[in-house]
């Protein structure tokens, strides 16, 4: 049963932390900039929150977390959070990058001790970021 939940929460977890690979809506485009002594993308710049919730085979129910925050110096972080309603458990994960818009997409070089370097598709439409075609609502700017 708990191999089960645990199981469960990883496809989530991975579900929700896309590697980057997905595509944008058909008809989207990114907003485009600079970073270092450039305009940087405006509309990006700030963060963005987005919450899965869930009910395990098991029956328990959780939620899955990600918040992304822009920064108009190029920087960024990647905070996740799961939780585990039923069991009252939680697990944070902050990860630091760089990043820099691109013509369609931007591209998110993840700091030590994390690595790799993803370009993800973006749009922006109102308050909401579609980054991957994952849907995040602005909470800051």
């Amino acid at each position: 049963m708990v191999r089960r939940f645990a199981l469960g929460l990883l496809l989530v977890t991975l579900a929700a932390c896309d590697s980057g690979r997905l595509g944008a809506p058909r008809g989207s485009a990114g907003t485009t900039g600079g970073i270092g002594g450039t305009t940087a993308a405006p509309g990006i710049v700030g963060s963005w929150r987005r919450i899965l919730y869930f009910l395990a085979e098991d029956g328990s129910a959780g939620s899955n977390e990600t918040t992304w925050r822009f920064g108009s110096d190029g920087s960024a972080s990647r905070l996740t959070v799961t939780r585990n309603f039923t069991a009252g458990l939680a697990d944070a994960q902050t990860v630091d990058a760089r990043w820099e818009p691109l013509t369609q997409s931007v591209r998110i070089t993840f700091l030590p001790p994390s690595s790799g370097t993803f370009e993800y598709t973006y749009r922006i439409s109102g308050d909401t970021l579609y980054l991957a075609s994952q849907a995040y609502g602005r909470i800051a700017r």
